[in-house]
Formats: C-alpha cells, sequence, structure tokens
C-alpha cells in the first residue's frame, strides 16, 4: 500500500484542506463533496477523474501555488499538473473558469482564462477543481485510502459543513456510490455546540464502528453509556484580534474485551486520530513528542512505546491493557481559516495541557480506574490493612471504645453489626481517601481524614476540667 507520501493522496489531502478552509469562511451551512470516476476495467489506460467541489467562499488562485512543490515531486506521468478550476464568489455577477497548469515553467503560460458564465443574479459561491490522475495498479487501495480519510473528516462534526464522497466506475452497471452519513446515536447537536462536544460526539461514533465501516457495530452501541470519556482543552488567543491557536483533546476508554463480545482480543495499540484545521493529518513531531513524554503511570496507563507508521500516524503501545480499547483525538485548528501557524513551539506547550486536561478529566470522573501505578500498589493493602483494623475494633473490650468506632464508620451504634461490615466500610473510606489524593496538584486540598468527626462550633466551649487533647484520625 502506498505509503502518505504517495502524489493521489498528498494532492487530494491539499485540495480537500482548502476545501474544507473556504467553507470555514462562510457565514452559510456549506457542502464538501469529492467525487472520483474511474474505468471499469482496473487494467484500463482510462485516468481516474477527481473533483473537489465546496459551497464555501469562492477561491483565490494564489491558493493554488501551494501546489507547486507537489507538482514537481509528481511525475507526469501520474500527474500532468492541469486543474480544471471553476469558482465564484458571493458577491460576484458571474462564474470563472480556469486552466491551470502546475508543470508549466513560464508564469505567463500557467493561466488560461477559459469560458465566463453569468448568474442572472443569482446568489451563492463556490469553488470545483477537477484533475486526472493516472490509473495505477494501486487505484483500489488509493479508494480505500479516500473512504477512510473521510470517515476521520467526519469524526469533527464540523458545524455547517456536509461531507460526501462519490465513487463511481465508468462504463460499469452499477456504480459504487459511497455517501457518508453524519449520524449519531447521541442527541442531535445543534450548530452551537462547542467543537469539543462534536468531537466526543464523532468519536464515540468512529469507535463504535471499529473506524472503518458505515454501520455501527450493534454489540457496541448497546454498550454506549459505558464508555467512559476524557475531555482537554487548551487556547492561546491573540486579545487584540481575537484569533489564536485552540487545542482539544478527547479520550475514550472501552470496557475490556469480556463486556464487549465484539473485541475478543484486548488492543495493545491505539492509532492516534489527529487533526489540523478540521482535517486529518499526519502529526506532528513536536506533538508526538508530547505523546510519547507524557506521564502516563500518574493515570493508571502503562506505555510501553509509540511510533509513526508510514501513513504518519501516531501509534501509542500499552503494556497490560486494562481495558479493550483506548481512541484518542486531537485537535488543533488557528481561529480564522487560512491565518499562518504561530510556530511548533507553542502548538507543543497547549497539545500537553489540553492532554493533562483530558487524562485529568477521565481520572476525576472515574478516580477507581484510572488510579497512579503508585495509588494502585497502596490500594493493593487495603483489604488486609482494613481486615486487621476491624479485628481491633471487634476484639477490644472497651464497649463505649467499640461504639464510637462503629459510629464514626456511619453504620450507626444501635447497629449489630459484623466484622465483615466494618471491614468493608473500613476498606471503602481508605480506597476513597487514596483515589481523592492520587492528583499530585490537589493532594493538599483532597487530603480528608479517614474517620470524620463533626466540625465543632466556634462558639462551643470544652470542658476545662478534660484535660485530654482532640484525637485526630488522619490518613
Amino acid at each position: 500500500m502506498p505509503s502518505a507520501s504517495s502524489p493521489h493522496r498528498k494532492l487530494l489531502h491539499s485540495l480537500v484542506y482548502w476545501a474544507v478552509q473556504r467553507c470555514r469562511m462562510s457565514e452559510s451551512p456549506c457542502r464538501l463533496t469529492v467525487s472520483l470516476k474511474g474505468p471499469a476495467e482496473p487494467a484500463s489506460p482510462s485516468p481516474l477523474r477527481v473533483s473537489v467541489s465546496d459551497t464555501g467562499v469562492g477561491s483565490k488562485l494564489e491558493e493554488f501555488l501551494e501546489l507547486d512543490d507537489l507538482a514537481r515531486e509528481t511525475p507526469v506521468e501520474k500527474w500532468d499538473g492541469t486543474l480544471l478550476i471553476t469558482t465564484t464568489g458571493i458577491n460576484d455577477e458571474a462564474i470563472y473558469r480556469y486552466r491551470f497548469n502546475l508543470q508549466e515553467e513560464l508564469s505567463s503560460a500557467r493561466f488560461t482564462k477559459l469560458a465566463t458564465t453569468y448568474k442572472n443574479h443569482a446568489t451563492f459561491s463556490g469553488t470545483e477543481v477537477c484533475l486526472c490522475l493516472s490509473n495505477e495498479a494501486d487505484a483500489d487501495d488509493f479508494i480505500l485510502w479516500l473512504v477512510g480519510f473521510f470517515h476521520k473528516i467526519l469524526v469533527l462534526r464540523a458545524a455547517n459543513l456536509a461531507c460526501e464522497l462519490f465513487v463511481e466506475q465508468i462504463g460499469s452497471a452499477e456504480s459504487r456510490n459511497v455517501c457518508l452519513p453524519q449520524y449519531s446515536d447521541d442527541v442531535h447537536h445543534s450548530v452551537m455546540a462547542s467543537s469539543s462536544d462534536r468531537l466526543v460526539c464523532g468519536l464515540k461514533d468512529y469507535a463504535l464502528s471499529h473506524g472503518n465501516t458505515c454501520d455501527n457495530c450493534d454489540t457496541c452501541t448497546l454498550n454506549r453509556d459505558l464508555l467512559k470519556i476524557g475531555t482537554g482543552a487548551a487556547n492561546n488567543v491573540d486579545r487584540r484580534k481575537a484569533k489564536g491557536l485552540h487545542v482539544e483533546v478527547v479520550i475514550l476508554i472501552a470496557r475490556t474485551a469480556s463486556d464487549l463480545s465484539c473485541w475478543t482480543v484486548n488492543c495493545s495499540s491505539t492509532k492516534v486520530l489527529y487533526f489540523e484545521d478540521f482535517v486529518p493529518c499526519p502529526i506532528s513531531q513536536s506533538s508526538f513528542d508530547v505523546l510519547v513524554s507524557i506521564d502516563w503511570q500518574s493515570y493508571g496507563f502503562k506505555l510501553k512505546g509509540g511510533f509513526i507508521d508510514d501513513e504518519g500516524n501516531a501509534v501509542l503501545e500499552w503494556d497490560d491493557m486494562a481495558f479493550a480499547r483506548v481512541d484518542i483525538a486531537i485537535h488543533t485548528y488557528l481561529e480564522c481559516a487560512m491565518q499562518e501557524c504561530q510556530g511548533s513551539q507553542q502548538d507543543r506547550h497547549l497539545v500537553r495541557k489540553a492532554l493533562k486536561s483530558a487524562l485529568s478529566h477521565l481520572k476525576a470522573d472515574h478516580a477507581g480506574d484510572f488510579l497512579s501505578c503508585h495509588g494502585q500498589r497502596v490500594r493493593e493493602y487495603v483489604p488486609d490493612l482494613a481486615e486487621s483494623i476491624a479485628g481491633l475494633i471487634l476484639s477490644s473490650n472497651d464497649k463505649e471504645f467499640q461504639d464510637e468506632c462503629i459510629t464514626l464508620l456511619g453504620l450507626g451504634s444501635n447497629q449489630d453489626v459484623s466484622e465483615g461490615l466494618v471491614q468493608s466500610s473500613i476498606c471503602e473510606k481508605m480506597v476513597r481517601v487514596i483515589e481523592l489524593n492520587d492528583t499530585k496538584e490537589n493532594a493538599e486540598d483532597n487530603a480528608p481524614y479517614l474517620f470524620e468527626c463533626e466540625k465543632l462550633d466556634e462558639d462551643s466551649q470544652l470542658d476545662e476540667e478534660d484535660g485530654d487533647e482532640d484525637m485526630i484520625f488522619d490518613f
């Protein structure tokens, strides 16, 4: 299978990227359509005809100069460098057509203006880019990549953007029409929902459909509410211009394979979904460095290692996985489309901040499942310690002492309690303390007493003749 550096893939990625940015700049709902037409016979010399169209703002020809380097890298037999561009702006009176040859060295011969069509007072905008690519033996792999690429676009659930992909075999009795729907079992998100909420919704659907099909897995869908989700966000906004870099991270955890029958083998690795400006992209080196340098053990994960695969995806490998599947999505985007990038150093800082926030969110909502490795080791001693304390309490000959301990445990002094009930109560309180104190940053704020007494009223006076000091039960 061709790598992410395949000219076909890089070219389609660039055309889709600019189409999405034009849609982001529009103030109206937009549609992005990619159409791929190929011959019925794989061995046919007929080219693959590709069309990328959008209903966003009209394009500027300068955008396509970004493809200069790609045109030089691509052999002429694979792509002749010719683009047929049709575009119009919302305030334009006409639809303009151009032929743009990126292989042409002379700038004066690059552009050819074609016939202009007038809109007759109609109000709309959009761009279509058409080109022909060689029909290579790997055309089927290219189509599979394109379908997967669109599945990832749908994960973002971008507001006001509908996407569709058509694959047609010319001369075939039946055309393969791939139209990927944007649906979800979650409550429909309005266009006012945050991009982070839409990303959560999209990642759920992606995970439940195992990332490579249009249909959700029935077994997984039934367990949708059992998914554990952590979200985090960070941004660096220029207050003067109200625009800046935003990073959003979503971590989704599925239960063990015994709970989900379709995952008969636990996934020991995670292929991270990485997005830039609402388009799937190969992960940046700075973001990958953040992924492998995070202190995963503080959140109960054991990272064995990580690497960037041939397609530019970050792959994290886990040791002793306690879950069936871990899905991670990272989205970095600029507030305004077409804005210049602000540097990898800032990107690295914000990705780290958002990732740690997502992990902290997971731990806050499901503390028992995401204890640090140290916390897990401490928790292993709780049953034996609770058993010993319960035995000491109930073996005492001091009835008053027993009643006070039982009251502090919240079991009630008049209740006939068993050693097992006392042990269970002590164990529960110890585990709660361990979970609350497992986060380093909040250790001082979260350190409660194991047995909590009522706070004495400030106006109450202690018996001066009683020389006993307050007993503090601190864990």
